[in-house]
């Protein structure tokens, strides 16, 4: 008998003697049952402490910036936001409106140049993923602190047209209940949203491929989700390209693609290639494990866009009044692809999922043949 074996018997012989009368020894099975639950509840207890501490967090800094701005900005999942360390200067990447905003106030604003707005563009230009990441007070604090180790700029704006887009600039002041308020708008190009689409696509490509997924499907949700935001968040919280949820998509991900369930951070879900590798699997699951009862193709890829969004339970609660998929795909079958989509755009419980298939499904288009 090998000595690890020696081992396993002494251990299932020493815990039988210890058990009560009429006992019996745990199995092989049942205990990895059992460790597999009490790790599940540690990591939903872990996810729960996680999210408190970062809506606590978000809370705390929208005072601090309540104070000095009458109208407080924070980052979301289509503007990135950032201010100097004396909070007087916000720099802005509004990426579903193809601008950036450099707004002044306080001596910034009393003391502005055209200098000074070439300056803090500038560093719009310049910050990367990484930088920025560091800079973030709510992120640096609760989302991790190893920031990403990416290199890649947020706004992919490149320096050689910072001339020309400044040319364009327009600035308006604004007297608030904190007072004075200078607003510089830069428009961005037209191709921007485009341009900023193509550079994911060789790594949408690689998930999608690995995970049969179509390209076009999860280019068309990072357009939904977050308009090609690498520093999309929000205060879910959900982070990244795709906005994985941590604590729900992020836990089924994680176990499709390593094995094992894990609660990542925020730092980890801001790369690139790790965000959307997960969405990639996630929508596999969707996909391929908790929606295959629905058997027509273009039926399945609705609910599994409304899914992304809301889950599958609440998907299945549209058609069926319970979460049961098996009792939902019953009814989807026995329907044809135009009337499955036109009832989740009327029957889905949230107007923002009912929106959020239309958006998805007009943005496949755009992505269809990459």
């Amino acid at each position: 008998m090998k000595r690890r074996d020696l081992l396993a018997l002494s251990v299932s012989l020493c815990t039988g003697l210890l058990l009560p009368a009429g006992a019996r020894a745990e199995t092989g099975f049942e205990r990895y049952q059992r460790l597999q639950r009490e790790g599940a509840a540690s990591i939903q207890q872990e996810w729960i402490q996680y999210r408190q501490a970062y809506l606590a967090a978000y809370k705390d800094y929208q005072n601090r910036l309540g104070r000095v701005w009458s109208r407080p900005e924070l980052s979301d999942k289509k503007v990135w936001v950032e201010y100097d360390n004396r909070l007087q200067t916000r720099r802005v990447v509004d990426f579903e409106h193809n601008e950036v905003r450099l707004s002044f106030t306080g001596d910034d604003a009393a003391r502005l140049s055209e200098a000074r707005i070439r300056a803090e563009f500038e560093k719009v230009v310049q910050a990367s993923i990484r930088q920025s990441y560091q800079q973030d007070p709510l992120l640096n604090k609760v989302a991790g602190s190893q920031p990403p180790s990416s290199s890649q700029g947020v706004s992919g704006i490149r320096q050689a047209d910072i001339d020309a887009l400044l040319r364009q600039a327009k600035q308006q002041q604004q007297n608030t209940s904190k007072g004075k308020v200078i607003t510089v708008t830069i428009p961005l190009q037209a191709n921007a949203l485009p341009a900023r689409a193509h550079s994911y696509l060789p790594l949408v490509q690689s998930a999608a491929t690995k995970w049969q997924i179509s390209p076009a499907l999860v280019m068309a949700i990072m357009q939904t989700e977050s308009a090609f935001n690498p520093m999309a968040q929000s205060h879910v919280p959900a982070f990244g390209l795709m906005q994985i949820v941590p604590g729900s998509a992020g836990r089924d991900a994680t176990k499709k693609v390593y094995g094992k369930e894990r609660l990542l951070s925020g730092a980890e879900l801001f790369k690139p290639q790790t965000n959307i590798e997960l969405g990639c699997a996630y929508l596999h699951i969707l996909d391929r494990q908790y929606l295959n009862a629905v058997t027509d193709p273009q039926s399945r890829l609705y609910c599994v866009i409304a899914a992304y969004n809301t889950g599958a339970g609440n998907v299945a609660r549209a058609f069926s009044g319970n979460t049961s998929v098996k009792d939902a795909a019953r009814r989807i079958n026995a329907m044809s692809p135009k009337q499955v989509y036109a009832h989740l755009r009327t029957q889905l419980k949230y107007e923002e999922t009912r929106n959020y298939v239309q958006k998805v499904t007009a943005a496949l288009a755009q992505y269809q043949g990459q």
